[in-house]
């Protein structure tokens, strides 16, 4: 008896905590305009993730760039988040976008890009690079490329 209840007891607490899907990532969204001044413009988005486990673990930012016109920019930032088990959940980001690397890196197209912006009062922003998933020594990298028109506002 004693020998059933161990085995029970193991085979219940494996199959209750076992990963049955790894954790997925959806889509980024809302992204928008925090600040704007001269130098700077300040993003603030959310990446969505979809945790089916019981498991828990910790998500952060591995190396996420944004990019305009195909420019980067910028890097993005966010704290390190804790994963809920069994729901949707969205992590913010923050970044800032450098103007004086825009006009740098584009002073042949500089002209046309600022009579575009002021056209469409928007910006082409890109998010490229990596969120990682840590549970205890496992980590696995999820890879992010999100192309977006923004509203400056």
């Amino acid at each position: 008896m004693k020998k059933f209840l161990l085995l029970s007891t193991i085979f219940i607490l494996t199959t209750n905590c076992s990963v049955s899907k790894k954790l997925k990532f959806e889509y980024v969204d809302n992204i928008e305009v925090k600040n704007i001044d001269l130098n700077n413009i300040t993003l603030n988005a959310d990446a969505v993730f979809n945790n089916p486990n019981n498991l828990r673990g910790t998500l952060s930012i591995d190396d996420m760039h944004i990019f305009v016109d195909n420019i980067d920019v910028g890097t993005v930032s966010s704290q390190e988040f804790k994963v809920p088990q069994k729901s949707e959940f969205s992590i913010p980001l923050e970044g800032t976008i450098s103007l004086s690397k825009v006009y740098k890196e584009n002073k042949n197209n500089l002209l046309g890009s600022i009579l575009k912006v002021v056209q469409t009062d928007s910006l082409k922003i890109r998010y490229k690079g990596a969120i990682k998933y840590h549970l205890g020594s496992f980590s696995y990298p999820y890879s992010i490329d999100k192309e977006q028109m923004v509203r400056l506002k």
